[in-house]
């Protein structure tokens, strides 16, 4: 974990969660080979009652390939743990379920839009050609 990471889980772990958990949480989770414990901070929006993580630049990140199918989480919210069922939702599996998910993400987070493939980007749907969907992934936690 690095040092920010490190940071971040602290503040958020503690009374002054405050500062930061308006947009970022802690997901709490058990590696899938490893069955190690491990606790990643992620920002997040809320869609009802889930929590929706859209994770940047996915293929520099390793953590979302554990939730590749329905995996229990725990997510530290707002300085309280959930818990949760998360899995990924892409584009080229589940454009039906990713559009809600992307939208209820880029109402909180305007600004995400330009880190998307410009063919989500340009008109807001979600992208037609493979290599755009490709690059697409949300984590999805639903309640328990």
């Amino acid at each position: 974990m690095t040092f920010a990471n490190r940071v971040v889980r602290a503040v958020l772990s503690s009374p002054a969660h405050r500062l930061l958990s308006g947009s970022t949480d802690l997901v709490r989770y058990r590696g899938q080979r490893s069955g190690a414990t491990f606790v990643t901070p992620t920002q997040y929006a809320r869609s009802g009652d889930d929590v929706v993580i859209l994770v940047g630049r996915p293929a520099t990140k390793t953590w979302w390939r554990n939730f590749r199918q329905d995996r229990d989480v725990d997510v530290l919210v707002q300085g309280s743990w959930l818990p949760m069922t998360a899995r990924v939702v892409t584009g080229t599996d589940d454009p039906a379920t990713l559009q809600p998910l992307l939208d209820a993400y880029l109402t909180r987070f305007p600004k995400a839009a330009r880190l998307l493939p410009s063919a989500v980007a340009a008109d807001g749907n979600a992208p037609e050609a493979p290599a755009a969907a490709d690059a697409l992934v949300v984590v999805w936690c639903r309640p328990r």
